[in-house]
């Protein structure tokens, strides 16, 4: 099955000499030349998004369609053809993030910001040492448990990798399509790695499991220890993982691990991000890692506070936030915390929800618990 590539700028002529059985598409007939020198890649000079000539392209048999022109109107119009034709993988360049809502409102599956990427790059290198500050993770670790967790924990994982710099680990039994995977990673530019178990699902938890510990933390590769700063679960896993241990996987890892852990539901960049915080210790880490995962999505970021914070930890916030460049609204709750808190994650204004993963002062294990499980989008746990 092909795959067709709307864009033959520099993005565009890579992918298709990394693709077999790739059909190139571009307007201008100056690049004729350069496209001929792709080996096992048909070329086409014309308009992508005229849909006679994606027809004749073989758009109906298509594996995937990739719009990457720098024209937003041309990639929704493409993009728009290719999902009426049910093209089962379309992947799209957005120059402007402003209009991200258009294109979800589509139901594309993958969304590319290279102006928000490359701009979040340059504000870090100008940045200097500064810019350490701003990068929550290196290492991402997505324990894959079955399909359905490519299509969303490792796609979750993926997108904020493509934006952090980091590396993807992927631990997978030979029963999951690892190609796909590696494409997935491939279009964001993301270094993957997949570390293959030859055992059943259950072996594989089993395996590198410290029940009643936590899941997938102690692995090893090339004979070094394996330290991820972040590891990306899907919530759905927890019923799978449920029947198997008769215990809530999520949340015991959650409980015990040493680092970050993000519950995946937003599957695309997060807009606008909401930290809970009291009067704790952990709350300066909570604030921490939503400012830099603010920065990463040039996101929105508020913070509900559910008590007064101390000040050193407030002022250690804001100071991160500016040199990060993050939009902060500050929201005090007037009520009950747990009501009002609940009411916020669950009122559908946030893509991602950061909070303590330990429970101490108002936030206590039965709020976490709570959010965790209400919550309509992703949900990271700062340690």
């Amino acid at each position: 099955m092909r795959n067709i590539i709307v864009g033959a700028g520099r993005a565009g002529r890579e992918l298709a000499a990394q693709l077999h059985e790739s059909v190139i598409i571009d307007i201008n007939p100056g690049k004729t030349e350069k496209l001929s020198k792709l080996a096992g890649v048909e070329v086409i000079i014309g308009d992508g998004s005229d849909e006679e000539l994606l027809k004749q392209a073989g758009l109906k048999d298509a594996n995937a369609f990739i719009s990457l022109t720098n024209d937003d109107d041309i990639n929704y119009r493409a993009a728009a053809i290719a999902k009426k034709y049910g093209v089962p993988k379309i992947i799209v360049r957005v120059e402007d993030p402003e209009n991200t809502e258009r294109f979800q409102e589509l139901g594309i599956q993958y969304l590319m910001f290279p102006t928000r990427i490359v701009a979040n790059l340059i504000s870090d290198l100008m940045r200097s040492d500064a810019a350490d500050d701003l990068i929550p993770f290196n290492k991402i670790l997505v324990p894959i448990l079955d399909n359905n967790a490519v299509e969303k924990a490792f796609k979750e994982a993926l997108l904020v990798a493509s934006v952090a710099k980091a590396e993807v680990t992927a631990v997978s039994s030979p029963d999951i399509d690892s190609q796909e995977m590696r494409f997935m990673a491939m279009v964001r530019s993301v270094p993957l790695k997949i570390l293959l178990e030859e055992e059943k699902l259950t072996d594989i938890i089993k395996k590198h499991g410290r029940y009643p510990e936590g899941v997938i933390m102690n692995l090893e590769t090339n004979g070094q220890p394996y330290c991820p700063d972040c590891i990306v679960i899907d919530h759905e896993e927890l019923g799978i993982l449920d029947k198997i241990f008769k215990r809530s996987v999520v949340l015991g890892l959650i409980k015990s691990a040493s680092c970050p852990v993000l519950v995946a539901r937003t599957f695309r960049y997060y807009e606008t991000i909401i930290a809970i915080l009291d009067s704790s210790d952990t709350s300066e880490t909570v604030g921490r890692y939503a400012v830099q995962m603010a920065h990463m999505c040039s996101s929105d970021l508020h913070l509900l506070f559910l008590e007064e914070v101390p000040e050193v930890i407030l002022t250690s916030i804001k100071k991160l936030g500016e040199e990060g460049n993050v939009p902060i609204i500050e929201k005090r709750v007037e009520g009950n915390p747990r009501i009002e808190t609940i009411k916020a994650v669950k009122s559908g204004n946030y893509e991602l929800v950061v909070i303590s993963g330990h429970g101490k002062g108002v936030m206590g294990s039965d709020l976490i618990r709570k959010i965790i499980n209400d919550a309509p989008c992703s949900v990271l746990t700062a340690v």
